[in-house]
């Protein structure tokens, strides 16, 4: 601002103030931009919220758009540790009762030869045939000088091998070769044999009790060999190749773990806990956006920032309720969300009539999961229009940013202009006072010399 320009002898003059009246009145124009910078800066926070909420009621028509969330049920088993169980959407309701009498276990067969260490040359040249019951074999050439450890690492390598090998030490300094089923069940048996016999190193025998030449196709040549899994359900004989079920009873997964008499329950019922949940969690997201959109309206009206009146949060707010309010595209039973209880009230708020949800639920949950999945799908399309990257609200603010942008480079460039203005009126300024401080001088010494001519 620099010191006061005053004219000392000509009525006191605050030069200075007459210079700050004149820049403030010339700085209207900037104090004008920078109310629109800041009113679209407020605009700019709005849409910033609006997308968060926005990104709530997302995730909540997201999760009852996925029918497994909706049509849920719950199992339990009275001895998880006999018999585990899990359900899907598609699990069928009531109690099973199920006995265990045989596991399904992966066949196991071990070299008769032992050896010294992991690095023992098996042998040098030969053939190795692993089949599975009924299936061609699977070769496995013998390459010169392959030990213990090289000849299962054949084996684990070759994709479509039966069996897996690994190398047991079975005491200080003895190692046997092991071949495990890579599936349970008696179709997943194998066999083992030496279709060109194995020269060279230290060999390789297997048990062959009946002695034709080939191991594992007896059971005393294994130390475990292949059975399929044996229970009952509600005493319907059940039988499996795996110890995981999902086969016998609609939409339940078995884990067999043990065998036993005792008949072990699994109880199948409706979970309607979670459906409500997350269409109260809906409500709830579509509520405080309607809130926050009623706060924004007033404020737009009345001139100050708001983003009330922006055709963008119209259209949202048209699209929103037609979508909820229109019908299911699809073939269910139930046509639209307001036959479940869920509909706008007059604030246009969701209002959720729990008892007909509840009934609805437990009258076809596949029905009321289907209908969520066709309305909730469309709604979370219809947000992800407004909220993806390059949607709707992130070219809004990119637009916004691009204005506030554009405004601050306008005042930059006036508040140059004035500073230069300033600058020319002050100079402008302190050359008046010298000329005044001057005129004062010459009036002084002019009333002396009239003093003077008095004298005489």
């Amino acid at each position: 601002m620099g010191s006061p320009i005053t004219f000392s002898g000509f009525n006191n003059i605050d030069f200075s103030s007459v210079l700050n009246a004149i820049m403030t009145q010339e700085r209207q124009p900037i104090a004008t931009i920078e109310a629109q910078q800041k009113t679209l800066q407020a605009q700019n926070s709005a849409f910033s919220t609006l997308a968060t909420k926005l990104g709530t009621l997302k995730t909540a028509a997201a999760d009852l758009s996925d029918s497994d969330n909706t049509a849920k049920v719950t199992a339990t088993s009275s001895d998880e540790t006999a018999v585990g169980i899990s359900t899907g959407s598609a699990s069928v309701t009531g109690r099973y009762d199920v006995v265990v009498s045989q596991l399904a276990h992966a066949q196991v067969m071990q070299s008769q030869t032992t050896y010294p260490s992991l690095d023992t040359v098996i042998a040098t040249s030969g053939v190795i045939s692993l089949a599975r019951l009924n299936d061609p074999p699977i070769d496995i050439p013998i390459t010169s000088g392959m030990s213990l450890k090289g000849l299962a690492d054949a084996v684990n390598r070759a994709s479509n091998s039966p069996v897996n090998a690994s190398v047991v030490q079975v005491s200080p300094g003895q190692y046997r070769l092991v071949l495990t089923g890579r599936s349970t069940g008696l179709a997943n048996g194998f066999t083992v044999s030496m279709s060109d016999p194995l020269s060279g190193g230290a060999g390789l025998n297997f048990l062959d009790t009946d002695g034709d030449g080939t191991a594992g196709n007896s059971d005393d040549d294994n130390i475990q060999h292949a059975t399929d899994a044996q229970f009952t359900v509600n005493q319907v004989a059940v039988t499996s190749s795996s110890n995981v079920v999902t086969d016998a009873v609609p939409g339940v997964t078995m884990t067999l773990r043990k065998k036993g008499p005792d008949a072990v329950a699994l109880d199948v019922s409706k979970d309607n806990t979670a459906a409500t949940t997350q269409v109260q969690a809906f409500a709830t997201a579509v509520n405080d956006l309607v809130s926050f959109l009623n706060v924004q309206s007033p404020s737009a009206s009345a001139g100050t920032p708001g983003i009330g009146g922006d055709p963008l949060v119209r259209s949202l707010r048209n699209a929103l309720r037609s979508v909820v309010m229109g019908p299911q595209t699809g073939t269910g039973t139930l046509a639209r969300l307001a036959e479940v209880g869920v509909s706008f009230d007059s604030s246009g708020k969701i209002k959720i009539e729990q008892k007909r949800l509840t009934d609805a639920l437990e009258k076809s949950s596949t029905d009321v999961a289907a209908l969520f999945a066709d309305r909730f799908g469309a709604i979370d399309a219809l947000v992800n229009d407004y909220t993806k990257a390059g949607g709707l609200v992130s070219d809004v603010r990119k637009r916004i940013d691009t204005q506030v942008k554009s405004l601050g480079e306008r005042i930059d460039h006036m508040e140059a202009q004035l500073e230069i203005r300033r600058a020319s009126l002050q100079q402008e300024f302190i050359a008046a006072d010298r000329a005044m401080s001057q005129l004062n001088s010459q009036g002084s010494s002019l009333s002396q010399l009239g003093g003077q001519y008095r004298l005489f």
